[in-house]
């Protein structure tokens, strides 16, 4: 399973699951939830696309040049979405809430 032949939505409902989204009090970020899920085999494809959505949105350096978390949500989820209009809103904030946590 490579990125060009995963439906966008199942890309971007695997982040909401892996992070927890609407599910969890903070940020889950836990490979097991994807692979209940979605079962091993289709989670050892989404895995490393996930990690590297993570990784992309990480980049940003939001955290160091806002004034709040809210500001430093919004800044590095538009980065992000620059790079990836193909992920869904939801999977993006919830990316959001996992970056302003970690930056809290």
């Amino acid at each position: 399973m490579d990125a060009v032949s995963v439906p966008a939505e199942l890309l971007s409902e695997a982040v909401l699951t892996w992070t927890g989204w609407g599910r969890t009090t903070w940020p889950a970020q836990d490979e097991r939830l994807v692979i209940e899920r979605f079962g091993n085999e289709r989670a050892a494809g989404l895995l490393p696309m996930i990690r590297q959505l993570e990784d992309d949105f990480y980049r940003s350096d939001a955290r160091f040049a806002t004034a709040d978390l809210a500001e430093m949500g919004d800044a590095a989820a538009a980065e992000f979405r620059i790079r990836h209009p193909e992920v869904s809103d939801a999977a993006v904030r919830a990316l959001a809430w996992c970056y302003t946590f970690d930056y809290k």
